[in-house]
């Protein structure tokens, strides 16, 4: 079936599986699907995954980003090795001109993986916009990226995603500051290391984060 023809008005002639799909294109997450449609996590994954490799395999080249997501993490990291200059341009446009288009956070999760392994920093809004999104894992992939782009002009977004919820978002903020922070950097860093309630991951991140400034402005 082409995307076109993957609608709620086709429903009648939908297979099980493009009927999750739907749902997941919605921005339903894995786990809500699992629920409306009464079947396993492992189930859904493998209906919504079946239905990316049809769409990609009927359709033409625009849909790069298709079919990049429909791969598992080390067939992307080969991908990415292997492509030129010329094609890791060609895919961050595609994702500069599309990624709002994909709604599904898991998808999003890719992309937001994508722009931190291709280092644009024209991609940064969006990583910007996904830094407070709602969804734990998509701000700890955003803090995962920016410690791979290492711009400067996003310490703050870090400084600010030390102070998030979730330990593992903190954890991931203070690795990347490493590369970019500074003295109000380390006094931040530095409160987490003695603050008694935090996790012992987290404060071995900010540590180790804080001493790599601390040499990094003394040289």
């Amino acid at each position: 079936m082409k995307k076109n023809e993957l609608t709620w008005s086709n429903i009648k002639k939908l297979e099980d599986y493009q009927i999750t799909y739907l749902l997941y294109l919605e921005g339903k997450s894995i786990e809500e699907i699992s629920i409306i449609r009464r079947m396993s996590k492992e189930q859904v994954q493998r209906h919504i995954l079946e239905c990316k490799i049809e769409l990609s395999r009927n359709t033409s080249e625009e849909d790069l980003l298709i079919k990049i997501i429909s791969l598992n993490k080390r067939d992307r990291l080969e991908y990415l090795n292997i492509i030129d200059e010329s094609e890791r341009e060609m895919l961050s446009m595609e994702i500069y001109k599309r990624y709002i288009k994909f709604k599904n956070p898991e998808d999003r999760m890719i992309l937001i993986w994508l722009i931190g392994e291709l280092k644009d920093k024209r991609l940064l809004p969006f990583i910007r916009m996904e830094i407070r999104s709602k969804y734990v894992n998509l701000r700890r992939l955003c803090c995962s990226a920016l410690g791979k782009i290492k711009d400067e002009k996003t310490k703050e977004w870090l400084e600010e995603a030390l102070e998030d919820v979730n330990p593992q978002v903190r954890q991931y903020a203070a690795k990347a500051l490493k590369h970019i922070g500074d003295l109000n950097t380390i006094n931040k860093l530095k409160k987490i290391v003695k603050d008694k309630k935090e996790k012992d991951y987290v404060k071995k991140a900010a540590y180790d984060s804080l001493i790599s400034i601390e040499m990094k402005l003394v040289d």
